[in-house]
């Protein structure tokens, strides 16, 4: 995951998943990129994301998060 604005001042989250595909390859693919709207908190970038994995059902097999260490990263975590 990562967060950033664009130059025209959107906050754009933006969720990619890597894994290993069901012939044993590593893939990976670009979930969303999100229109953040509000704060760059963590309690509301956990709301955008947690609304991707429940949107590809995949809650069961996220296993790790990779991201900078922002404090609000933390807290979305």
């Amino acid at each position: 995951m990562d967060l950033w604005t664009s130059p025209n001042y959107l906050a754009i989250l933006g969720v990619i998943s890597h894994y290993i595909s069901e012939t044993g390859e590593l893939q990976q693919a670009v979930l969303s990129l999100l229109k953040l709207d509000g704060p760059h908190s963590g309690v509301n970038m956990a709301s955008s994301v947690l609304g991707v994995i429940k949107d590809y059902g995949i809650a069961s097999k996220v296993g790790y998060f990779m991201m900078d260490n922002a404090e609000s990263n933390d807290t979305m975590i």
